[in-house]
Parts: C-alpha cells; sequence; structure tokens
C-alpha cells in the first residue's frame, strides 16, 4: 500500500506519541511537534498542496492565538507554556483524526469514522485500567462500601503505575465522552452482523460503563444520561417526522425549545430550585458550594475579559483576589466556561463557542439530507456529554485530559455544501462583512466601557505578574506584606486611567481599593471601595474588602454588619487581625477584632 493510503495511522502514532510525550512530560517544549508535523511534510511533498483545510481551521487559529496570549500573561510563563502544548496536542489530535478521509486514505468514504470510533472505544478500556491501577480508593472514596471493596480487590493484583495522577471527576468525564462511540460501535456490527465485532464491541462497552461507575463522577453520569436523552427525542423526532430527515431536524428543534421554555419557567417560578441544585453537590475544598465558586470565580472574569489572566493560573488568582485567603485551595473554577473564560479571556471562549456552532451547523444541514451516521451522532452526544458535564466540573480544559478536548469535532468532516450555495469564498467574505459590521457597531457603542476595561485587564495582568511571581507563603505571611515592598505604581497607574476612563469600572474600583488597604491608603480605598460594591452587592470579595475599608475608617458598625455576611471558611477574617498586629496599627487593630467578633 502507498504512503498516502498507510498516512492515517503513521500520523496518528506520531501525533499520539508526540501528545503522549506532552502529557508525561510537559516541560519539554516544543521538541514534540517536530514528530507530529513529519508525516504531514511527507505529505506535502508527495501531493505538492494541504489537505488538511477544514472549517474549524479559523476558529482554531484565534483559540491557539489567546492560548499564546496567555502564555504572556500568566504570572507562572513555564507552567503556562506546558499548557499550551496539550492545547496544541489537542488539535493536532483533531487533525489526525480528520486524515482518515483525507484523498488518498483507504478509509476515505461514507463511513471513514468508523475507524476513530473504534480507536476511542478501545482508550476506554485502556483509561479504565489505568483508572484501576492507580485510583486511590482511600483519599477518594465512592461513599458506597461495596464499590471500594470491588475497586480495591481489582487494583491489588495489578502493576503499579508511577506518573500523573487523574482525579476520578476526569476520568468520569473522559469515560463518558467515549461511551457515545463504544455504543455507536456496537450498533454498526449488529447492524452488519459482524458477531465477532459485536462482541468485542459489548465487552468494551461493559469495561467502559464499569469504570464510570467505579469513578462515582455523578456530574459525568449525569451528563451522559442527558446525552442519551437528547438521542431519545431524535428518536421521537423521527416517529413524527414519518422518515423524512428534513422534517425531523425541525420537530428535534421544537422539543428542544419546548424543554428550554420548560426549563425557563421553573427558573422564573422557583428560582430556589437551580440554587438548591448546586448546592446539593458534593462540596469541594474550602467547604465551597459550586455555586460560591462560580460567584466568585466571576470576579476573575470581570477582572480578565479581553487578554485573559494566563493559562494555568487559576489557583493563586482565586486566593489573592476572589476568596481573598494567602494560600490556594482549589485548582480551577469547577466549570468550563469560566475556567476559559479567566485563562484566555472571552476571545477564548468565543473561539470555541464559534466552533461548537460549525458543528451544529454540519449536523443540521446533514440531518436534513439524509440519516445521520451512527458515529456522528456519537460525536454530538459525546460534545453533548462534554459541555453538560462542564456546567460543574472542568474534567477537560482544567486538567491533562485537555488532550481529547477537541476529537469529537473531527466526526463532523467532511463538511457539506449544498450545490446552490455560493462559493466558499463569496461565503466567507459575506460572513467577515457582515462581522466586522457587528465589531464596529459594538465598539461605537462602548468604546469607553470596551477601552476602560483593556486598561484594567493590563493592569490586572501587570499586578498578577508582580506579586503572585514573587508571593509564596510561608515565605510572605499574606500577600498584603508583598505588595508594601514591590513597586506597583504602573499597576496603580493603569487601574487609575481605567477608572479616568469609565468612573464604573467595577473590577478597577475593586483591584485598586484592595491596593490601597494593603498600602494603608484608607480613604482612597473607601472610596473605590464602595464604588465596586455598590455596583455588585452580591459580591463576596467587594463585601469583604469594603466593609474592612468601612471598619479602618471608623465606621465600625456597618462595616462589622457587612463581614457577618462574608465567607469566613478559610479564616478570612483572622487573616485580617494577622495583618494589622504585623503593621503596628493598635487602633485599627482593635477596630478589626471588634468587628470580627460581633
Amino acid at each position: 500500500m502507498s504512503f498516502l493510503a498507510w498516512f492515517p495511522w503513521i500520523n496518528l502514532l506520531c501525533t499520539g506519541i508526540a501528545a503522549a510525550a506532552w502529557y508525561i512530560t510537559p516541560g519539554l517544549g516544543a521538541w514534540p511537534l517536530l514528530l507530529a508535523v513529519i508525516p504531514w511534510l511527507i505529505r506535502l511533498e508527495r501531493t505538492g498542496h494541504w489537505d488538511w483545510r477544514t472549517p474549524y481551521d479559523w476558529p482554531f487559529l484565534l483559540f491557539l492565538i489567546t492560548a499564546a496570549v496567555a502564555i504572556w500573561s500568566a504570572y507562572d510563563r513555564t507552567a503556562a507554556l506546558a499548557k499550551f502544548w496539550m492545547i496544541l496536542a489537542a488539535v493536532l489530535i483533531f487533525y489526525a483524526f480528520v486524515a482518515f478521509n483525507l484523498p488518498g486514505s483507504s478509509y476515505q468514504g461514507r463511513n471513514w469514522g468508523t475507524v476513530p470510533a473504534w480507536f476511542l472505544a478501545a482508550f476506554g478500556v485502556v483509561l479504565t485500567f489505568y483508572f484501576l491501577a492507580t485510583h486511590d480508593w482511600q483519599e477518594y472514596p465512592t461513599k458506597i462500601a461495596f464499590l471500594d471493596a470491588l475497586g480495591r480487590a481489582i487494583q491489588a493484583p495489578l502493576p503499579h503505575i508511577p506518573g500523573h495522577r487523574l482525579n476520578p471527576n476526569v476520568i468520569g468525564g473522559m469515560l463518558a465522552m467515549v461511551v457515545p462511540f463504544t455504543a455507536a460501535v456496537t450498533w454498526i456490527s449488529a447492524k452488519a452482523r459482524r458477531w465477532l465485532h459485536l462482541a468485542a464491541a459489548l465487552a468494551i462497552l461493559s469495561v467502559t460503563l464499569f469504570g464510570l461507575l467505579l469513578t462515582y463522577s455523578r456530574g459525568a453520569w449525569i451528563a451522559l444520561a442527558a446525552a442519551f436523552t437528547l438521542l431519545g427525542f431524535w428518536w421521537l423526532a423521527g416517529l413524527f417526522s414519518h422518515g423524512r430527515p428534513g422534517r425531523r431536524r425541525f420537530v428535534f428543534l421544537a422539543i428542544l425549545l419546548l424543554i428550554a421554555v420548560l426549563i425557563l419557567l421553573v427558573v422564573i417560578l422557583r428560582p430556589d430550585l437551580p440554587v438548591r441544585l448546586l448546592n446539593s453537590l458534593p462540596r469541594l475544598s474550602g467547604d465551597s458550594t459550586r455555586l460560591e465558586l462560580m460567584r466568585n470565580s466571576l470576579d476573575l472574569v470581570q477582572d480578565y475579559p479581553i487578554i485573559g489572566a494566563g493559562l494555568s493560573s487559576f489557583p493563586m488568582l482565586y486566593a489573592s483576589y476572589a476568596f481573598l485567603t494567602h494560600v490556594a485551595f482549589i485548582v480551577h473554577a469547577h466549570n468550563m466556561y469560566l475556567d476559559i473564560a479567566i485563562e484566555q479571556g472571552l476571545f477564548g471562549l468565543l473561539a470555541l463557542i464559534w466552533m461548537w456552532l460549525i458543528f451544529a451547523l454540519v449536523l443540521w444541514r446533514k440531518a436534513g439530507r439524509d440519516k445521520l451516521k451512527p458515529w456522528l451522532i456519537a460525536a454530538a452526544m459525546a460534545l453533548a456529554t462534554m459541555l453538560i458535564h462542564g456546567l460543574v466540573e472542568d474534567a477537560f480544559y482544567g486538567s491533562r485530559a485537555l488532550v481529547l478536548f477537541f476529537t469529537p469535532l473531527a466526526f463532523s468532516m467532511p463538511y457539506p455544501r449544498p450545490s446552490t450555495a455560493p462559493s466558499p469564498i463569496t461565503t466567507k467574505l459575506v460572513f467577515l462583512a457582515l462581522g466586522a459590521a457587528l465589531i464596529v457597531v459594538l465598539g461605537i457603542i462602548f468604546w469607553r466601557p470596551l477601552q476602560s476595561s483593556a486598561i484594567s485587564n493590563l493592569a490586572a495582568v501587570r499586578q498578577s505578574q508582580a506579586e503572585l511571581s514573587l508571593y509564596s507563603f510561608p515565605e510572605w505571611p499574606i500577600q498584603d506584606a508583598l505588595r508594601r515592598e514591590i513597586d506597583l505604581a504602573p499597576v496603580i497607574a493603569g487601574y487609575e486611567k481605567a477608572l479616568a476612563i469609565n468612573p464604573g469600572n467595577t473590577s478597577a474600583n475593586r483591584r485598586l481599593g484592595q491596593i490601597e488597604l494593603s498600602l494603608g491608603r484608607y480613604e482612597d480605598a473607601l472610596a473605590h471601595l464602595q464604588s465596586a460594591y455598590t455596583a455588585m452587592t452580591w459580591d463576596n470579595a467587594a463585601r469583604q474588602l469594603y466593609g474592612e475599608a468601612l471598619i479602618v475608617n471608623g465606621r465600625l458598625y456597618e462595616g462589622a454588619a457587612l463581614w457577618r455576611q462574608v465567607n469566613n471558611k478559610q479564616g478570612q477574617l483572622l487573616a485580617r487581625v494577622s495583618w494589622y498586629i504585623r503593621i503596628g496599627d493598635e487602633e485599627r487593630l482593635s477596630a478589626v477584632r471588634s468587628a470580627r467578633s460581633r
């Protein structure tokens, strides 16, 4: 067979080795990239042109640009660069899967997706055995004695595997993502009456579901159940459409809209139910609920909306500027969308939404022409599982499972185009013109707030780089001490410039007020923090900081009333007492002690 026929496997092997190298040793740098691009360079030499252009190229480029900017903005660029290689590995794996349908491939054609689906199904078995061999049942018990005992019994004869350990919620999310592909190859094998294939698929499905059960990841279970519910709606839409593909997609859309309206009515009529649902989920480190974590994380989205805070920067950013404690205790926001918006800014999240819309458009067009292929339905279910699970957990973007982040998108290729559609160039020009016009209009309307947000975002990046690149506990007892030792004049000037353009910039007011408290500029802090709190009275960080500003400015009773409402689960208020002891300000120490005890 020719090189082009074998290219998909050669390329997948090289890409897999590169991704594994980055996964095991993130500090390797760019060297694995050379291995991943060699097959493409050989293909280019053989064919004389690139065959890998897809509709996802531009959103991938935007996502990679925001990720590259997020290396620059990170306070720990070594950690940020390591995550960037994982993102690049995820993109390369997408193109490695697409390669199975390139011209010259022995798998090119209408059923090309079956091979990658089998690959993912087999990966579920590997992942299950990896989990069984490495899981710490003492640190992460399932709370079901039978499952714990079963897991330990299976683990006992297995060899010890050194290296990185994945959280059971991450393993659960990965297994939930591959289950639809395992179900798809089971369906394909049964329909084709390939009994050996069917037996293998059923065995793989059983092992994968068993592994998913042992992870005890309820979020992954619910997300996968929701994806299969969507499949049930698709089947129901087929019954109502009497076998007409074009009508079926509209019936399915109508069902989804009806469900969305019902959920919206529940939220409007009983807003306490979503809150109770989120609070019923297992508590996180520091005894925080997911709702508290999400609310606090919005501070960081507001602080870094355009440039982003930097890859792998969440733990200390959250501790220092949102939860107001001096040590990191939580690794990510447990919400995929918030994590992306914080680390890569809103443009990074926009790039992902762009990809998901392209995938939805592919489904819409293909569903209007013919029956959807099982592996494409599996990809849609896998993506739905990831998106739903991402609401309460960040199994992919927040961990090294990031290498599989874009995998479901690959199954939407090739991109269908109606015969009557305009040429690709004309279509792109139309969308570019519309996009440019929308940007111009929004820019004119929101120019000053956007300019102010960009300036304060840059100031926040400079602040986190100046502070967190040096700060470590217990070398520094608290961030306030470090702020008195370093030059924050450029940072302060940035926040002041942002406020001169837009005095209502909540982020600039809160971050500047926090610095002024540390530096002893108490009256200035009071003015800025009052503006921040007035704009966001629900915000825990603004409430605590404003309460402290009131207390140290002599308004003890007002400040104490606010402090009674703050999250003090990590001893944040005691840390404020320790700070005033450290600087020897007896008057304010007495006020802070009095407010804390009320």
